[in-house]
């Protein structure tokens, strides 16, 4: 019997590695063998884009514990579907933006996603490439390579266009 595979790109910042992915557990693989496979790929941390209510309709009310359990890092960034970062994710980014900075800065690998791994995930995966200090085509490019469907929405393409590292 195959154990089915959490898919997950592997884009190098800095002297990092973010993996952007789908949601763990929601690709067909239970959440707590897709956290282990992220883990294995040499994720020490996971970054959730989804709010709490995604999360929730999911059924991953305990996802936080899971990652945890996983031997994992866990920081929730939250962004709203199809939309921009709002005042949440604002609070949260000055929280620990320095800190998953300096974890890539580090040569950590870190595990970034949304519930499909593509335009929330580009979104914050370009901001943290601004702040290691690519430029923003630069950053695009390269995520756009590894997951053709982000910044398929305008504003999301322009809030990085525009971004003023804070």
């Amino acid at each position: 019997m195959s154990v089915s595979s959490h898919p997950c790109w592997s884009l190098p910042v800095a002297q990092g590695t973010l993996l952007l992915t789908p949601c763990p557990g929601t690709q067909g693989v239970a959440l707590s063998e897709s956290l282990s496979q992220l883990k294995a790929s040499g994720a020490t941390a996971v970054i959730t884009l989804m709010t709490e209510a995604e999360l929730s309709h999911e059924g991953l009310q305990g996802f936080s514990s899971a990652v945890q359990a996983a031997g994992l890092d866990w920081f929730h960034l939250p962004v709203p579907d199809d939309d921009l970062p709002g005042a949440d994710f604002d609070l949260a980014w000055h929280a620990c933006g320095a800190e998953l900075l300096q974890r890539l800065q580090s040569g950590d690998t870190l595990a970034l996603h949304c519930k499909g791994g593509s335009g929330r995930t580009g979104l914050v995966a370009a901001k943290l490439m601004l702040a290691a200090g690519y430029t923003a085509e630069d950053a695009i490019s390269a995520i756009q390579a590894l997951r053709p469907k982000a910044f398929s929405h305008p504003a999301q393409r322009s809030y990085i266009l525009n971004s003023v590292n804070s």
